[in-house]
């Protein structure tokens, strides 16, 4: 035998070991039937606008116009709003909090950053309603609602507190900062 043909021949043989090892690809018989599966629908989890006024006030309770208040060291403001939740789904748990980036500094200025920083730091959101309960750092668990149930009012606070520090001058890095709180918000994440 020649040395071609002995080699065909081996290559012949890797080849059909290799079809007949490939899971079945030369199988003759084949079968499948229904498993009477049924249709799949995905729940949905958004917040929305109720389309009500948001509300701020200082710490006496007054009603305030946040783009004209002067911000001191001490103060605590609170913004009340209702908001639209929609939760569904049979395992649905999702987590309301503050969004990132809610309190940015006007500009880059040295007291704009560091009063940004200061009522980020101190930031806290609530929130009261069907289906609302309080979970860790801060944040609210919405639990779905019952089927039929689209959307519901949730009622969140935001608390910005200016801290008092204890020293006199601490705070003298934010004088005349500017925060822009145009895009205050919370956000709904699914857990």
């Amino acid at each position: 035998m020649s040395k071609k043909l002995l080699a065909a021949t081996v290559a012949s043989a890797a080849g059909l070991a290799l079809l007949l090892g490939g899971g079945g690809t030369l199988a003759y018989w084949n079968s499948s039937t229904s498993a009477q599966a049924h249709a799949i629908v995905a729940g949905n989890l958004s917040v929305n606008d109720s389309g009500t006024a948001g509300v701020w006030k200082n710490a006496a309770g007054t009603t305030i116009d946040i783009a004209t208040y002067r911000i001191v060291p001490g103060d605590v403001l609170t913004y009340t709003k209702s908001v639209l939740v929609t939760a569904v789904g049979d395992s649905m748990t999702a987590t309301l909090s503050i969004a990132p980036g809610s309190i940015a500094p006007a500009s880059q200025a040295a007291a704009d950053v560091a009063l940004a920083s200061r009522l980020t730091s101190s930031a806290v959101v609530t929130a009261t309603g069907t289906g609302v309960t309080a979970g860790t750092n801060g944040t609210y668990v919405i639990t779905a609602g019952s089927a039929g149930i689209n959307s519901r009012a949730v009622d969140v606070k935001v608390t910005l507190t200016f801290p008092k520090d204890a020293s006199s001058t601490a705070n003298n890095d934010s004088k005349t900062g500017a925060v822009s709180l145009g895009g205050l918000a919370v956000s709904l994440t699914q857990n």
